[in-house]
């Protein structure tokens, strides 16, 4: 069986918690505060041992009962951005849950990030796709839910967002969703 080591609190060993849920892929969890900083790991009893989402969603996608195919060409791209935008986001978030002192943790990058979404997800359903990653849900949807469910953790108002309020709501309505700490119950 699987086993994921992160932490509860981190948004990339949420994703990762996330996908293996969608997907019907059976995890055991074991606590690593070092996911905090470095990522989640993924384990088996084979000796198969994956370090970050990345890798743990390509392994995902390799699966024999998994259907959903790995991103290639510009959808790879897109996978690519929404990994880096949720470690950026990830950086930001645990700077501003940690800090001592009142922090501003809408920054330009974070700001970026949310508009970059809202622009994607906007493209998309214009272009009669209901996820970003095509036709049903898969791994870029995965990767850039945590950024748009935890949005509220760095104050930053959804109302110019709407569309991203749209996916947050479909996802929620995903069987074999799970939350974390921080995920609002609605948006």
């Amino acid at each position: 069986m699987l086993s994921l080591n992160g932490w509860v609190m981190d948004e990339r060993s949420y994703a990762a918690r996330l996908a293996a849920s969608l997907l019907a892929i059976p995890l055991t969890i074991q606590t690593d505060r070092r996911a905090e900083i470095f990522g989640p790991t993924l384990g088996d009893d084979e000796g198969v041992y994956c370090v970050g989402l990345y890798e743990i969603l390509r392994h995902f996608s390799r699966l024999p009962d998994v259907e959903r195919a790995w991103p290639e060409g510009e959808a790879r791209h897109a996978l690519e951005w929404a990994l880096e935008a949720l470690e950026s986001f990830s950086q930001a978030r645990r700077q501003a849950l940690g800090a001592t002192l009142p922090e501003k943790a809408e920054t330009d990058d974070v700001t970026l990030i949310f508009r970059v979404l809202e622009d994607r997800l906007s493209h998309a359903y214009l272009n009669g796709q209901e996820w970003l990653s095509g036709v049903s849900v898969g791994f870029i949807d995965i990767a850039v839910f945590p950024i748009a469910g935890l949005a509220r953790d760095l104050g930053i108002g959804m109302d110019l967002y709407p569309a991203i309020r749209r996916f947050v709501r479909k996802v929620r309505q995903l069987p074999g969703f799970v939350t974390m700490p921080g995920i609002a119950a609605c948006h």
